[in-house]
């Protein structure tokens, strides 16, 4: 019975001893929903969107107790002009979340949108190291004008921030 003790306290041991070397990053931080809509606060919901429409990708961030970051993308899945699946260029945004809460993030294609079908994808890193991703996909009906050489202007909004105050939409 001695020997049973001993050996499960020297496992134990061990085992607290590997742990405590080691880094360790918990959360149970997630992004519970991404919605894709034609205004900032999500109340218009949409997958389909016009040339001109401002497009928003609003990830929402459940179980958060510290600081995440989340790091939106667009990809051109099936795009006119561009090659599938590429990430579209001056897409990428990342923004430091400090607590629970929707994260807007919106896009506007100076000259209108290429008609197809996109991807935002919402990464969410912790410490540096992803521990959750979304994605969700949208199309493009007409066309402006065909041509995908212009970028879009993706932005960020802090949470209770007005998007009309950004300025670098295209």
């Amino acid at each position: 019975m001695g020997k049973v003790r001993r050996s499960t306290l020297l496992g134990l041991t061990l085992l607290l001893s590997f742990v405590a070397g080691c880094k360790v990053s918990c959360t149970t931080a997630n992004i519970s929903s991404l919605k894709l809509s034609k205004d900032e606060k999500g109340t218009v919901q949409t997958k389909e969107f016009a040339p001109t429409d401002t497009v928003y990708a609003i990830a929402t961030v459940s179980n958060n107790a510290s600081k995440v970051t989340l790091k939106f993308s667009l990809f051109a899945e099936k795009v006119e002009g561009m090659a599938e699946n590429s990430l579209v260029p001056d897409s990428e945004k990342s923004i430091e979340v400090p607590g629970n809460g929707d994260m807007p993030y919106h896009l506007h294609w100076g000259g209108g949108w290429p008609a197809g079908r996109y991807r935002v994808e919402v990464a969410m890193l912790y410490s540096g190291e992803q521990k959750d991703q979304k994605s969700d996909t949208f199309t493009v009906k007409g066309g402006g004008g065909g041509v995908a050489t212009p970028s879009p202007a993706a932005t960020t909004s802090p949470p209770g921030a007005n998007s009309e105050d950004n300025t670098n939409d295209r």
